[in-house]
C-alpha cells in the first residue's frame, strides 16, 4: 500500500507493499495524510526481513542512549535506529540519497513487536528525514509554538523557546481564549516563500499535545522567557540569532546544511520583527499579546 503525508509542505510517499496499516483517528499524523496523484517530494520504500544490513565503520553522529546513529556510505545518509525499551535492539535501518528525495527503510522483527505502531517512519525517523530534506535549501524546524490568526489573509506568529520556556503553557491559553489556531506546541516548520516566510504545523507535539496541518505566512517572532509580569521588549540581533540556533532542529553533522541554515536565519531576522516576550503563566499573557496585534 502507498500512504502520502504532507508535513511542512513536503509530500512524503511511503511505499509499503507487504503491510496494510493506517493511523488511528486520534494519532496526530492522521491529519497530515493527503490523497490525490501529486508527485511526492520524497519517496520511501519499505522492506521487511529477519536481519538488517548493519552499517560499516564508526557513526558520523550518535545520540545519547542509542536511539539513532548516523553513518555515511557513498554519499548516502544511513540511520540505524535502536529501541532502548527493547534493550537497545536494532530495529530499523533507513538509507537516504544525497538529495534526501528517495530512500528505503528496512525493518527487523524487533521493530514489529507489540507496542510499536506499524507506521514505518515512526519517530524519530520522519523528523530526521524532514530535517535533512529541509536543510537542502528548503527550510528548517524550530522548537516553537505556532499560532495563526484570521483567514483573510491568515497571519502567523512564532513563540520560540527551549523545553520549559512555556510553549505548551501558551498553547493551552491560546486554545482556551479562542480566535486563533495553534499549529503546534513544540515543533513548527519554517520555509521561505517569495520575499517572506511561511510556518507549518507538525505532528510532533509537546506536553499540550497540540498539532495541526494548518499553515500561514509568518508575521512576527517572539523569544520566550518566564517573567514577573507580561512584557514585550525588542530583541537584539545577537540574542535573536543565538536563540533561534539553539532551538533549531538542524543537521549539525552536515557542514553545507548548517551553513545554509545559518544564512537562512540571518535572512529571517532581517525581514521579520523579533521581540522578547516575558510572561506570567496565566491567561493575562494572551490578553497582553492581543493588545500587540496591529
Amino acid at each position: 500500500m502507498n500512504v502520502d503525508l504532507s508535513i511542512g509542505g513536503v509530500r512524503i510517499r511511503i511505499e509499503d507493499p507487504t503491510r496494510e496499516w493506517r493511523f488511528a483517528p486520534l494519532d496526530p499524523h492522521a491529519a497530515f495524510v493527503v490523497n490525490g496523484r501529486a508527485e511526492p517530494d520524497i519517496r520511501m520504500s519499505i522492506h521487511r526481513g529477519d536481519s538488517l544490513p548493519v552499517p560499516k565503520g564508526d557513526p558520523v553522529y550518535s545520540t545519547e542512549g542509542g536511539l539513532w546513529n548516523l553513518h555515511r556510505e557513498g554519499g548516502d545518509l544511513v540511520f540505524s535506529l535502536g529501541a532502548p525499551a527493547e534493550g537497545g535492539a536494532l530495529h530499523r535501518i533507513a538509507r537516504l540519497d544525497p538529495a534526501v528525495m528517495r530512500g528505503e527503510v528496512r525493518i527487523a522483527p524487533a521493530g514489529e513487536r507489540n507496542g510499536f505502531h506499524p507506521y514505518p517512519l515512526r519517530y524519530p525517523l520522519d523528523e530526521l528525514i524532514l530535517i535533512n530534506h529541509l536543510a537542502r535549501r528548503r527550510g528548517t524546524i524550530l522548537h516553537a509554538c505556532g499560532v495563526v490568526f484570521g483567514d483573510a489573509p491568515p497571519r502567523g506568529w512564532l513563540f520560540v523557546g527551549k523545553s520549559g520556556a512555556g510553549k505548551s503553557t501558551l498553547s493551552r491559553f491560546w486554545r482556551e481564549a479562542g480566535g486563533a489556531e495553534v499549529l503546534s506546541d513544540d515543533r513548527v516548520i519554517l520555509r521561505p516563500e517569495g520575499e517572506g516566510f511561511r510556518i507549518y504545523g507538525t505532528p510532533w507535539h509537546g506536553d499540550a499535545r497540540v498539532s495541526s496541518a494548518v499553515t500561514a505566512p509568518l508575521e512576527r517572532i517572539f523569544l520566550l522567557a518566564h517573567g514577573a509580569e507580561n512584557r514585550i521588549t525588542p530583541a537584539g540581533p545577537e540574542e535573536a540569532l543565538e536563540t533561534l540556533l539553539l532551538n533549531c532542529f538542524a543537521p549539525f553533522y552536515d557542514r553545507a546544511g548548517m551553513e545554509w541554515t545559518v544564512d537562512f536565519l540571518h535572512l529571517l531576522l532581517r525581514r521579520v520583527p523579533v521581540a522578547r516576550l516575558e510572561f506570567v503563566p496565566d491567561e493575562s499573557a494572551i490578553r497582553h499579546l492581543r493588545e500587540e496585534r496591529p
